[in-house]
């Protein structure tokens, strides 16, 4: 069994000699895949002996055993089953636990036959390795990531994320927020203004947990201060609400009135959280209003409108009809996931030097700009370094041009990028 441990984990953790019990306390290790570990333990092997050192290390075996996972029940293929080992067999399978059999010591055919002999346990997973000489281990360490994963998904926790709703007033930002909940949440009024407070509420799902909260309309910063000069504090209050929200909020959803002309408003919020770093999705609300064969002449005004921010997904939504509202669920994930995407270093290299041949920054007189080297920096919003010389004399048109190529490249739909530079020291 130690051995088979040592193995595993690469080292000589637990010591290894051919006197039977040498192993008498528990020896554990965390065996990695990836980003996803199993925590291994090499238990005392079971002796019939009543000495009290035997008794003392299967009280570990047995302390073992009841908060292990899923056990490895390891026999010697070089002998046929002994009476202990079917004792074993037994007292594993009154358990419960999900088992696995090894057959350690199989390195030649001759024994393989003995050690077929142990398929009458009537154990499902049986593998016939060995461990000192490295045979089979590949296939059993394989079964152990298997293991390792689903343990992993089950006790993690789901992935939080955090929504809020922002749009003008009366566009349908608290009937939306029901609609996404399935329950009435934010009173819903023809009155602009209903909402006042930020109102929130959680939606789960099998892959995260969303936050989404709902937020006082937007007006113009000017018409607020005009409302707070005539004794109207409570919108000002309001609108401070609604910035934190944004500032405390992962991803926004910019909510538009299909029936209603683009506003500035409209562009000044989806610009407010691009400078914020934050994801966005444009939600066209009110589509239950509109002719179809009108949605390819809105996109359109949309995306002349929001040139700038051409990497918006937009989704056309009914909120008071249901129509397409489980859509943003899978929208928000897209964009969650485009938040976190990171980019391998080498990739990001050969991508400048080929973008670099034909797009050579072109810096001002003598000051000729040289790039040396490009890294991903940092995520939510993903963030890219360039380390050059002269980087001062880059201009934004270059910088904005090797934004669109990354995003020709790799998927960042939904979350703004930062292309930033650093002087070679």
């Amino acid at each position: 069994k130690s051995s088979l441990f040592n193995r595993l984990i690469g080292q000589r953790k637990a010591i290894v000699h051919d006197v039977a019990g040498t192993t008498r306390d528990i020896v554990s290790e965390k065996m990695y895949f990836g980003d996803k570990a199993i925590e291994l333990f090499d238990t005392a092997g079971y002796l019939r002996e009543k000495e009290e050192l035997s008794e003392k290390a299967l009280e570990k075996v047995r302390e073992a055993v009841s908060f292990a996972d899923e056990l490895v029940f390891v026999v010697d293929g070089n002998v046929s089953p002994t009476n202990i080992d079917i004792t074993l067999a037994d007292i594993i399978r009154k358990s419960g636990k999900d088992v696995i059999l090894v057959v350690n010591k199989v390195d030649n055919p001759k024994i393989a036959k003995v050690a077929e002999e142990y398929t009458r346990f009537g154990f499902k997973n049986i593998f016939y390795v060995s461990a000192i000489h490295n045979l089979g281990i590949d296939d059993f360490s394989t079964s152990l990531q298997k293991i390792a994963v689903k343990s992993k998904k089950e006790k993690e926790e789901p992935a939080k994320i955090k929504v809020s709703i922002i749009g003008r007033p009366n566009v349908g930002k608290s009937s939306l927020l029901n609609a996404m909940l399935g329950k009435e949440r934010s009173i819903v009024s023809n009155i602009p203004g209903t909402t006042r407070d930020v109102v929130s509420d959680e939606i789960i799902t099998d892959d995260f947990v969303m936050t989404v909260s709902d937020t006082a309309g937007a007006r113009k910063p000017g018409k607020i201060g005009k409302a707070y000069k005539k004794g109207e504090p409570v919108e000002k209050f309001s609108f401070l609400r609604t910035e934190r929200e944004m500032e405390n909020s992962d991803i926004v959803l910019v909510v538009i009135d299909s029936d209603d002309k683009i506003a500035a408003q409209d562009l000044h919020i989806a610009g407010k959280a691009k400078e914020m770093g934050k994801g966005i999705v444009l939600v066209i609300n009110k589509w239950d209003l509109v002719k179809e064969t009108q949605q390819d002449k809105f996109l359109a005004r949309l995306r002349y409108h929001f040139n700038f921010m051409m990497w918006m997904p937009a989704i056309f939504v009914s909120a008071k009809t249901g129509r397409n509202v489980d859509q943003i669920m899978d929208l928000v994930k897209t964009v969650s996931e485009n938040q976190r995407r990171q980019v391998n270093t080498s990739k990001l290299n050969r991508l400048l030097e080929d973008f670099s041949l034909g797009n050579t920054p072109k810096g001002l007189g003598t000051y000729r700009p040289k790039l040396f080297f490009i890294a991903q920096t940092d995520i939510v919003p993903p963030t890219f370094t360039i380390t050059a010389k002269h980087h001062a004399f880059v201009h934004f048109s270059w910088r904005r041009a090797f934004e669109n190529e990354l995003r020709r490249n790799f998927d960042f739909t939904g979350t703004p990028i930062s292309v930033v530079f650093k002087a070679k020291q």
